[in-house]
Order: structure tokens, then C-alpha cells, then sequence
């Protein structure tokens, strides 16, 4: 019997599709059990678990790891997403539009309404927000 031998560089990352075809998911390490001498690769799944899967339902490694058994994500409990907190929102204070000088040219960059100097190329003003022409 010819050994093939894969290394971890080229396992990581893989993706895992189940025998109907289904995508589990993608491979985010690999384990071995020193007592029974077998591997087992952990799937981050697409519902943001993780899920164990031995070396036995493997049945094939190739462009993707193909399992030799259906996995069912939805019976299993999703991980629970950590939302960041609130930050709270400073609005810039409010300036009054002053109305441009006719005779004054206008620079490009220049704001319109608060007559901060911007990079030539931007878009919005980084001190009001406002929109440049």
C-alpha cells in the first residue's frame, strides 16, 4: 500500500464538503490522538461553529477534503456572536455656511462651508463632513 502524506500547510484552509454535496465549512486545525494513532481536522463551519471531524468520515483530500458522511449544521447550536458596545456618537458642532467670496478663487480641497483646506483630491470635508466640488 502506497502512503501519501499531506502536511499541515496544505490541509489548513481547505474546504469541507459532506457527501451530499453540501459545504461544511473550512478547515482550521488538525488533531491526533496519541492513544488510538487517529487525526481529526476542526471545521469552522458556516454558521460560525466549530466542529470536530475524525479521520474515518474523510473520504477523500484533494482541491477539497470530501467526508463520507452527511454533516447537519442546523442541529447544532450556533456560537454565540460577541457584539461590540455601543460607542457613542459625537456630532461635529454646527457652522454656519458663510457665503463665498465672489472675487476669491476657489482652491481645490477648499471647503465651502467651514473653509478647512482638505488634500486636494478628497471628496468630503474631514473636519464637517461636507460634500467638495
Amino acid at each position: 500500500m502506497d502512503t501519501k502524506f499531506l502536511p499541515r500547510d496544505k490541509i489548513l484552509g481547505k474546504q469541507v464538503i459532506d457527501s451530499r454535496g453540501m459545504i461544511v465549512g473550512n478547515v482550521k486545525d488538525l488533531s491526533f490522538d496519541f492513544e488510538t494513532k487517529g487525526i481529526a481536522i476542526t471545521v469552522n463551519t458556516s454558521l460560525n461553529t466549530e466542529i470536530f471531524i475524525v479521520g474515518a468520515n474523510i473520504a477523500k483530500v484533494g482541491d477539497v477534503i470530501l467526508l463520507n458522511k452527511d454533516i447537519n449544521l442546523i442541529a447544532m447550536p450556533p456560537v454565540e456572536e460577541v457584539k461590540p458596545a455601543a460607542t457613542p456618537t459625537v456630532e461635529a458642532p454646527q457652522v454656519p455656511p458663510s457665503a463665498p467670496s465672489v472675487s476669491a478663487p476657489s482652491k481645490p480641497g477648499l471647503c465651502k462651508m467651514c473653509g478647512f483646506q482638505n488634500d486636494p483630491n478628497s471628496r468630503f470635508c474631514i473636519k464637517c463632513g461636507s460634500k467638495l466640488q
